[in-house]
């Protein structure tokens, strides 16, 4: 009878132990003495400890499913995770701070176990749409522009949202010499260059070079802003080009020479001026990634005022013109626009031709932006040295033209910054023969960078550093 007693006090012991989870505690006695640790979570998830899960479903269901009679089962111990497909955030863009945009601009969800610090918010709303027509246009292979005899390819094309060859389906069109096809194209494709046929001018006063006592003797033989008494003036090289194609040399070269232009009104100080591209592009309203001029971007910065880049990134795009995209930032939930930004501004510009008014107007307010006819062979073999290049193409491009030299066998020379990153050129430079070249015969060797110049006057009043 004892013994029957002691068997079930025994029984309902271990009931009670399992009740009061003295296998827990003797796990956690066991860590501690044996130096076991939580598993540490990924640092993409915060870094929270957590213990692993035997999911004994997936096991059952693994068995139910399986014909074999000799299967190895193992656990599933993967983590629930915020990552998967039906607990991704739903992604929606704010609405812009300007009461009277009626287009309304989303919010961002996240679940609740959705780690910010892997979320990358991109506004893809408008920004990324591509215009795919000039893209399509071009022989992409080869980097030239082939003009098409009807927009209804075009058309079917984007329609297909193909990359295919866009040559003619005629048979006989694409037995068509390489020679007689590269010639009948322009060079540069899809063109950066569109002009108006209008002389940009804001002047209050007669330049220097205007006045009747301008010397041109007195200009020196050498000069280069990027390195005046051992100091740089010149802001960096880049690259219209990527991340896709956009035809924004007009841009390019002239925020260049702006760029070099305030950081010579203000003595070098820092910081260095790099502004915008992309909010030109978005909110000129004339010159797109499908071409522009010089003035667009002029009377733009002495209307509007330019900004630097970090109001508003470089994209390549065609983008709208709000308030976020003339000076925006992003928090992880939502993206905004800022009112705080400096604007920069000029004040007289106009367009100076000559080799003798060049060298004085660089030398007297800093580097300027010039139309060129850039050739096939300038585009494609181009390294270095000083270029020449018999040729007589219309303008098509737009560059910074920064100063000037001599080489060691005494043929004078331009310098000038292209955009189309370092991997171009002399570091993305370049340097051309002026029109001294072959006995004052060098206009009809340097793609005519001296005839079709302009100059700007920046205002750094507003700019307290």
């Amino acid at each position: 009878m004892n013994l029957k007693l002691l068997g079930l006090l025994l029984i309902i012991g271990l009931c009670q132990a399992n009740l009061f989870s003295i296998p827990r505690v003797a796990i956690r006695l066991t860590r501690q003495f044996t130096g076991m640790e939580k598993l540490k979570a990924p640092e993409e998830l915060g870094g929270e400890d957590y213990d692993v899960k035997i999911e004994v479903n997936d096991i059952i269901n693994s068995m139910d499913d399986s014909n074999e009679e000799n299967v190895v089962f193992e656990p599933n111990m993967k983590l629930e995770s915020p990552f998967e497909m039906d607990k991704q955030p739903v992604v929606n863009y704010p609405k812009m701070l300007r009461k009277d945009f009626d287009i309304p601009r989303k919010e961002i969800v996240y679940p609740e176990d959705f780690h910010e610090n892997v979320i990358e918010i991109m506004d893809s709303r408008n920004e990324r749409e591509i215009d795919l027509e000039p893209m399509l246009k071009a022989k992409v292979e080869t980097g030239y522009y082939e003009q098409l005899n009807t927009d209804d390819i075009i058309e079917d094309l984007m329609d297909e949202g193909s990359w295919k060859d866009i040559s003619t389906s005629d048979e006989d069109s694409s037995e068509e010499s390489s020679e007689e096809w590269e010639e009948a194209r322009p060079y540069l494709k899809c063109g950066c260059l569109k002009k108006s046929g209008k002389v940009f001018e804001s002047k209050t006063a007669p330049r220097e070079w205007e006045s009747d006592n301008f010397k041109s003797n007195d200009l020196p033989s050498a000069w280069d802003w990027r390195n005046v008494s051992g100091k740089n003036y010149c802001s960096p090289t880049r690259n219209q080009h990527i991340p896709v194609y956009c035809g924004s040399c007009w841009v390019f070269g002239t925020t260049g020479a702006l760029n070099d232009r305030f950081n010579v009104a203000r003595e070098g100080r820092w910081p260095m001026t790099q502004l915008s591209p992309q909010e030109i592009i978005d909110c000129n309203g004339k010159g797109n990634c499908q071409g522009g001029e010089i003035g667009d971007v002029l009377e733009h910065a002495k209307i509007q005022g330019l900004v630097e880049e970090g109001c508003n990134v470089y994209r390549a795009t065609n983008g709208e013109c709000n308030p976020y995209h003339r000076c925006g930032s992003c928090w992880p939930n939502e993206c905004f626009s800022l009112t705080n930004y400096t604007r920069y501004y000029v004040k007289d510009y106009g367009q100076v031709k000559g080799r003798e008014n060049i060298m004085a107007e660089i030398k007297k307010g800093g580097p300027i932006a010039c139309a060129i006819g850039a050739t096939k062979k300038f585009e494609y073999e181009y390294v270095k040295g000083v270029y020449s290049e018999k040729s007589d193409l219309d303008s098509n491009h737009i560059i910074s033209l920064t100063g000037w030299g001599v080489d060691e066998n005494g043929v004078e020379y331009w310098i000038a910054r292209n955009s189309w990153g370092e991997a171009w050129g002399e570091l993305g430079w370049f340097r051309v023969v002026t029109s001294k070249f072959e006995n004052g015969q060098g206009d009809h060797y340097n793609m005519g960078i001296e005839r079709d110049c302009y100059y700007a006057d920046v205002d750094v009043s507003n700019l307290n550093f």
